[in-house]
């Protein structure tokens, strides 16, 4: 994952940003996709592990768009999530957001090829 840091794509949906990368990775899966919300923001563990879940649900429904074309032996995608807002969202703006990186880094794929 250090390596969507270092060469990724910068994928800005506020206030989720992603960064994702190339990679190859141990399955074939299209994408292998991390959580992060950080520690200054929300103090409480229950409130970062609250929102986590709440963006791998979200990833977990709009994954299948990206994922419908892709075929064994294509590129694959390291993707790293960021909560980067003050509050907690609910399900649905999570879900709006996710939608909104996904679409963006669908583009950024079509670019990549």
């Amino acid at each position: 994952m250090d390596l969507a840091f270092a060469k990724g794509v910068n994928i800005k949906a506020f206030p989720i940003l992603a960064r994702a990368v190339q990679a190859q990775l141990p399955q074939e899966v299209p994408f292998q996709a991390a959580f992060s919300v950080g520690k200054k923001r929300f103090r409480r563990a229950v409130d970062r592990n609250r929102i986590k879940r709440l963006m791998r649900e979200a990833w977990r429904v709009e994954k299948t768009v990206l994922a419908k074309n892709w075929e064994p032996g294509a590129p694959q995608w390291a993707v790293v999530f960021i909560f980067v807002g003050n509050e907690i969202p609910t399900f649905s703006d999570c879900q709006h957001l996710v939608r909104r990186a996904a679409d963006k880094l669908a583009r950024a794929m079509a670019q990549e090829d």
